[in-house]
Order: structure tokens, then sequence, then C-alpha cells
């Protein structure tokens, strides 16, 4: 069984995540998918997105840097589904990453 690896997202990138692109600021969910994301996805095949510590997760970051996987990096729903798993003491913000990515489609 593969141990999976862990990103605190408070101590690694920000507590205060918010945004979708640059426009939003430097914590933006583009960002976070592109630099921590997508590198760890290459590296490891779990990994755990560990919000505690954070402020929240705004819907248009959760929906940038996780349903993003599926509409502009071309991976499947099932394989983000599979491979990634949330930790927040709230489990409201970890529903709703799950809805974005449930109803993320691809682009053409």
């Amino acid at each position: 069984m593969t141990t999976p690896f862990r990103i605190k997202v408070a101590e690694v990138f920000s507590d205060m995540p918010y945004g979708r692109d640059h426009k939003d600021g430097d914590d933006n969910g583009e960002r976070f998918r592109k630099e921590i994301v997508l590198p760890a996805l290459a590296e490891h095949d779990l990994i755990i997105i560990d919000l505690n510590g954070t402020m929240g997760c705004g819907s248009s970051f959760g929906d940038e840097a996780f349903a993003g996987l599926v509409i502009h990096e071309g991976i499947s729903k099932e394989e983000v589904q599979r491979r990634i798993s949330y930790e927040y003491k709230y489990k409201s913000v970890i529903n709703n990453i799950k809805k974005y990515i449930d109803e993320a489609k691809p682009r053409s």
C-alpha cells in the first residue's frame, strides 16, 4: 500500500487561499494547481490536501485548483477522485470541492 503524500496548504502555500488566477492575487487556485498539486501528482500515487490551518477555501480557489485538473490539465474525474483526498474541519468545504470536480467538464 502506498502512503499518501500530505500537502499542508497553510504551511506550503497560504493560510488564506483564495481566487481563481493571478488577477485575484498570489494565493490563487491556478498557481496552487500548477505549482503544488501537479508536481505532487507526478511524484506520488496518492495525495492528501490538508486545509487545516487555513481560513477556508473559497469557491473560485477550490474550483480552479481541483476541478481545474479535469478542465485544464486533462486528468479524468475518476483519477482525481481516486488519487486526491481532502482534510478540513468543515466537511461542507470538502463536499464543495468534490462537487466542483464532479461537475467539471474537460475543455475540448
